[in-house]
C-alpha cells in the first residue's frame, strides 16, 4: 500500500517508475500555465504538472483519493485529445501517433 508520505519519500525517478508500472492514467486538464496529468495509484491520486508551452515536468503531487476528488470540478476538466468531426477538414502537416 502506498501512502502520500511513502510516495514523497521516493525520488522523482522512483515516483515515475511506480506510476508507470502501477498507476492508471485518468485524464489530462489545463489550469493556467499548466497541463496536469492525473493518475490513480492504489488509494492515491497523483497529479503531474507540466509547463503548458514546453511540457517540461514542474511538480508531482500526491493526494488521498477522497480528499482530491472533492477539489475537482467539471469546469476545469478538459481532455487534450479532441476527436474531429467528419465535416472537419484535415490540415496538411506532420502528424505523429
Amino acid at each position: 500500500m502506498v501512502t502520500t508520505a511513502s510516495f514523497y519519500r521516493l525520488n522523482y525517478l522512483q515516483q515515475a517508475d511506480l506510476i508507470m508500472q502501477h498507476g492508471l492514467f485518468l485524464q489530462t486538464r489545463k489550469e493556467g500555465n499548466f497541463v496536469i496529468d492525473l493518475y490513480e495509484l492504489h488509494d492515491l491520486l497523483i497529479e503531474i504538472f507540466y509547463q503548458n508551452e514546453t511540457e517540461e515536468p514542474v511538480s508531482v503531487m500526491a493526494y488521498n483519493t477522497a480528499e482530491k476528488l472533492k477539489t475537482l470540478h467539471s469546469g476545469n476538466l478538459q481532455p487534450r485529445l479532441v476527436i474531429r468531426k467528419d465535416s472537419d477538414n484535415l490540415r496538411e502537416g506532420n502528424y505523429a501517433a
